[in-house]
C-alpha cells in the first residue's frame, strides 16, 4: 500500500520531470549537448503527451481518486517506465558528436560509445512498449471500474424499485379488504319489496 501511494504522489512531477531529465540529462554530468538535442525537442513532448494521457486515465478512476492508491499494475508499469525514461537521459550519445560529447554513462563508466548507443536503444523500446501498456491498462481499468459502478446503480435503482411495488400493493390491498369487510357487515343479499296498500287492498304488482 506505501508503494502504491509514493507512486501515486510522484505521478504529476514525473510527468514533468522525466521529459526534461530526457532532454538535459546528460549536462548535468558536464556532457555537452549535440545535435540530437534538435531531434529531442520535437520527440520529448510526445513523450510529455502519451504520459499525460495515461496519467490522466489513471486518476480519472474513483478508486485512486478516493484512496490516492494506484493499483500494483499501474504500479509496476510505471516503475518500468520511468526506469527507461531514466536510462535514456544517462545513455544518449551524440551520433555527429566526438568522445567529448559523449553519453552520461561513457563519462562515468568509460565505456565505450557503441554499448551507451545499444543501451540507448534499447530504453527507447521499453519507454514505447511500457507508455502503449500503460495506456491500455489504465483504459481497461477504468471500463471495469465504471462497468461495475453502473452495475451496482442498476441494482441499487432494481432494488428500490421492487421496495416500492410492494408498498403500493400493500396499499392497495387494505381498501379492497375494507370494502370487501363494509359490504360484509351491511349484509349484502336478497332485496324484498312490500307492497303498499290500497283503498280496497293490497296493490297487486
Amino acid at each position: 500500500m506505501t508503494i502504491r501511494r509514493v507512486f501515486h504522489r510522484l505521478l504529476w512531477p514525473a510527468l514533468f520531470l522525466l521529459p526534461l531529465w530526457v532532454l538535459f540529462g546528460r549536462s548535468f554530468f558536464g556532457v555537452p549537448l549535440g545535435l540530437q538535442f534538435v531531434g529531442q525537442l520535437l520527440l520529448v513532448p510526445l513523450l510529455f503527451a502519451g504520459q499525460a494521457v495515461a496519467s490522466g486515465l489513471i486518476v480519472a478512476r474513483r478508486s485512486v481518486r478516493s484512496s490516492s492508491t494506484l493499483s500494483w499494475l499501474d504500479t509496476g508499469l510505471l516503475a518500468v517506465s520511468w526506469s527507461a525514461q531514466l536510462a535514456l537521459g544517462f545513455f544518449l550519445v551524440d551520433s555527429s558528436a566526438g568522445a567529448s560529447a559523449a553519453s552520461a554513462y561513457t563519462r562515468v563508466a568509460g565505456g565505450g560509445l557503441d554499448l551507451s548507443t545499444a543501451l540507448f536503444a534499447l530504453s527507447a523500446v521499453v519507454v514505447i512498449a511500457a507508455g502503449l501498456a500503460l495506456i491500455a491498462s489504465a483504459v481497461w481499468q477504468l471500463v471495469r471500474e465504471t462497468g461495475r459502478r453502473v452495475a451496482a446503480s442498476m441494482a441499487d435503482l432494481d432494488r428500490l424499485a421492487g421496495l416500492s411495488g410492494s408498498s403500493a400493493g400493500r396499499e392497495t390491498t387494505r381498501p379492497e379488504a375494507a370494502r370487501s369487510s363494509g359490504s360484509s357487515a351491511r349484509g349484502d343479499g336478497p332485496v324484498i319489496r312490500i307492497a303498499p296498500r290500497g283503498p280496497d287492498g293490497p296493490t297487486r304488482p
